[in-house]
């Protein structure tokens, strides 16, 4: 009996020096990839704060595609564990926008805010089973609230609607705002364009004529009808609240509203036009609107021009606005 406590002592022993041993090595690993890690630096103070902690931490490990791994990942059992952790942490999530958006001074997406505020919020990350070999990984209660206190600030900079009550900015869902800052007259001159016909070929189609403010700014088609009857392959997305979207069209091939108003003018199956040029062919022969161009866009018309104009008037396309909601109550009084 006492042989046998003897050899259980003996290899709990063994475990616990080769545990302290391993976990040793690693934390000397940690802090030394830490330390003599390719560093680069934001230009702001409290985003190389952030930068520092995902790096000590080690989020990289699972998180990014091409991390440096600790000798210990080579042996049997550790690999194939650690293989699984790496594949399910990158599928999850990717830090490296996040990098390049504390690099850059930008902000950081509203997806990847979320997720980092529930990992710290509920402590799921790192996990145990990581922390456990990982010392350096363990997140304070004051590292936690420094990185929660930082996402607040991001959100009230970068996301946040000057409509919504401050108990409520720090929310991951924010109400669309009333409005948004505007330049008047490139309002006016985008309004007069976007219901233009002369922007299509035989100057019979307008933007309106897809998206008709009177209609949710849609055509209500199930595919939409451009120059001479030809038939898209699509039916036109709405034009309000579209400034919001990450991305234009349904397909998202447009970055912003003033790359979409630049798409239809010259798609031969919509508005058809063959080039800016012709489009402006027809308008300078306006001179009440080469006019209000002019003192808008010294250097005249262009197609540049053109979809800034439309693109600033459709920023005033937002819901719910007070003249919509009434319309709609008015109608169902009808």
């Amino acid at each position: 009996m006492k042989m046998v406590s003897r050899i259980t002592a003996i290899g709990l022993a063994g475990v616990a020096i080769c545990y302290l041993g391993l976990s040793g090595y690693v934390w000397y690993h940690d802090n030394k990839r830490s330390k003599q890690a390719d560093v680069q630096a934001s230009a702001v103070s409290e985003n190389n704060k952030v930068l520092g902690f995902l790096r000590e931490k080690g989020c990289d490990y699972c998180h990014t595609p091409s991390a440096e791994l600790p000798a210990y990942y080579y042996i049997p059992g550790a690999k194939q564990l650690m293989d699984y952790d790496i594949k399910l942490g990158y599928k999850s999530f990717n830090l490296e926008a996040v990098r390049a958006a504390l690099l850059a001074n930008k902000p950081v997406s509203q997806s990847d805010l979320n997720k980092i505020e529930w990992v710290m919020q509920y402590e799921t990350m790192p996990p145990t089973r990581y922390t456990a070999l990982h010392w350096a990984g363990k997140v304070s209660d004051e590292e936690r609230a420094e990185i929660l206190a930082w996402i607040a600030k991001q959100r009230a900079e970068y996301y946040a609607s000057n409509d919504t009550a401050p108990e409520h900015r720090n929310e991951p869902v924010q109400p669309i705002p009333q409005k948004l800052p505007t330049d008047a007259q490139k309002v006016a001159l985008g309004f007069a364009l976007y219901h233009d016909p002369r922007l299509s070929a035989d100057s019979t189609i307008s933007c309106a004529h897809c998206h008709a403010l009177n209609a949710g700014g849609v055509d209500g088609r199930k595919t939409s009808i451009g120059v001479g009857g030809a038939v898209g392959p699509i039916n036109a997305p709405t034009v309000f609240n579209s400034v919001f979207n990450v991305e234009q069209f349904w397909d998202g091939r447009a970055a912003t509203l003033q790359d979409q108003a630049g798409g239809p003018p010259l798609n031969p199956i919509e508005m058809a036009s063959k080039s800016w040029d012709e489009i402006i062919a027809k308008l300078e022969k306006d001179p009440q609107l080469k006019a209000q161009f002019l003192e808008v866009y010294p250097q005249g018309f262009s197609g540049e021009n053109i979809t800034d104009a439309i693109a600033e008037f459709e920023k005033t396309l937002i819901t719910p606005d007070p003249h919509l909601i009434n319309g709609c109550v008015e109608m169902r009084m009808l």
